[in-house]
């Protein structure tokens, strides 16, 4: 299902989806390690404390979303007050760790898409 079909199509539509099940979520980052790894953070830079069944289901909504134009072998930021995908910084690059250059990391450079259907 692509970016473009899928339910939650839309940029209101995915982070509400996100937000109806992590109230406070402003980044979520997907980690391919060893299966799936999901951090998600909050507006403030601290790493909010979820289930397990939590973190599935936001990354399950997310690569469903953007399934069309991400390499889910990396790590992705999904940045939800603006629907905008993300490559993580690599652990050696500002914003690897979301709260050491206040940016999350998002810098035109390491985007790939946004939930409303534009992509690089």
């Amino acid at each position: 299902m692509t970016h473009e079909t899928c339910p939650e199509g839309t940029l209101n539509g995915l982070s509400e989806a996100i937000r109806s099940l992590a109230p406070t979520a402003a980044l979520i980052r997907i980690l391919p390690d060893k299966g799936t790894v999901t951090h998600l953070y909050d507006d403030e830079f601290f790493q909010l404390l979820t289930g397990r069944e939590t973190e599935l289901e936001v990354t399950r909504l997310v690569r469903r979303h953007f399934a069309d134009v991400a390499d889910w072998r990396r790590s992705h930021d999904f940045h939800v007050p603006t629907g905008n995908l993300y490559r993580s910084p690599e652990a050696f690059q500002n914003g690897y760790v979301p709260e050491d250059d206040q940016s999350f990391g998002m810098t035109r450079q390491r985007f790939v898409a946004s939930a409303d259907g534009g992509d690089r």
